[in-house]
């Protein structure tokens, strides 16, 4: 994994300098905390601009993540009923994807705004989930045809635990050591995916973001209004319930995903009950009563997958996700299983949350 260091957000920028028109005085400094690309925020006078590295190890196709976002901003320009996103930015010549590699590219930065980790309220929850929500209900009429499935299966839980299986015949005995618990549980947890692949396999295929992490939420810093929704790499065709499984499990918990104060990670019903109204009242009249049933399902799916791919991750020797200590994937894995075990203890109570008018 490539650590961003001052060396690496400097070539970044250096990238980016002549096809921006960038003058000498431009600096760059790391942005975000995202686990995949590598993200600066380049300040040159008063302009700002967010200029990222693609990780082609995860996505092999840059261009297909610009076309795909092309398409969404084509679509989505004209609908005054969609929520704000961040527009890919040219370079003087036309061009999207810049540097020896092609996989470069700038973003509009927005000013006046901030990303969050960790939930502030109940209100946030419904807000977050109302504008994912409004983003897909925009895309319902664009033909899934149009976008790259950039990431195929990306939401396969049986493939998602057969790489699991796959690292655990590579890994070190060190590394297989330190999470023989955790192997345990998965295997003891793999009946249930069967289930859920049936239950994608039943559900009506959507355009969905497929990443909605509260961190890919942009907040007013004024008065907390969402102002875009971030990071469309991975939208692609999908079902809604791993969206909302994915609202579930970044908002619920009032632990980051890498604590390590495992009694603290619980799934606040409060929280829950304001995704599941914001969630059904931006797809009104759109999602369907079967889908509506399988929300808590997909939460529970979302979890235990992707404490199954931080797990796959560790073991295989963090080839994926950037780290920052050695046992770092096999904490986030340990939160994500506890935060399933949480929603398992109180399924019931949040399925009767689903079924409630909005």
């Amino acid at each position: 994994i490539t650590v961003m260091t001052d060396a690496v957000f400097k070539d970044i920028l250096e990238i980016v300098r002549t096809p921006y028109q960038l003058s000498g005085n431009a600096t760059a400094a790391p942005l975000g905390n995202g686990h995949i690309n590598q993200t600066v925020l380049v300040r040159d006078g008063k302009q700002l601009l967010v200029a990222q590295k693609i990780n082609t190890l995860v996505f092999r196709n840059p261009g297909a993540l610009v076309h795909n976002a092309r398409t969404i901003e084509s679509h989505l320009e004209y609908k005054k009923e969609a929520p704000g996103i961040i527009r890919h930015l040219p370079g003087k010549d036309g061009s999207y994807l810049h540097g020896p590699d092609r996989d470069v590219r700038v973003l509009e930065y927005i000013n006046g705004s901030r990303s969050i980790e960790v939930l502030d309220s109940p209100v946030q929850a419904r807000e977050l989930a109302y504008s994912f929500a409004r983003f897909s209900r925009a895309l319902s009429d664009l033909d899934t045809g149009r976008l790259v499935s950039v990431i195929p299966d990306f939401h396969n839980p049986s493939m998602r635990y057969r790489h699991f299986l796959d690292a655990l015949q590579i890994a070190t005995a060190a590394r297989t050591t330190a999470c023989h618990s955790e192997v345990k549980f998965v295997c003891r947890t793999e009946p249930l995916l069967d289930e859920w692949h049936s239950l994608l396999k039943s559900l009506p295929v959507r355009i969905c973001h497929n990443d909605c992490k509260i961190s890919n939420i942009l907040f007013s810093e004024l008065d907390n209004q969402v102002l875009a929704v971030i990071d469309l790499d991975t939208t692609m065709p999908g079902s809604l319930i791993t969206d909302f499984g994915d609202m579930v499990r970044t908002c619920c918990n009032p632990e980051v995903e890498d604590s390590r104060v495992l009694e603290r990670v619980i799934v606040r019903p409060d929280v829950f009950e304001a995704l599941t109204e914001g969630y059904k009242k931006g797809l009104k009249g759109i999602i369907q009563a079967q889908e509506i049933s399988s929300l808590v399902s997909g939460a529970l799916m979302v979890c235990f997958v992707q404490g199954v791919r931080f797990l796959t991750d560790f073991l295989a020797g963090d080839r994926y996700y950037q780290v920052d200590y050695s046992l770092h994937n096999l904490d986030r894995a340990r939160n994500q299983f506890q935060l399933f075990r949480s929603l398992q203890a109180q399924e019931s109570e949040l399925k009767d949350i689903c079924l409630l008018k909005v």
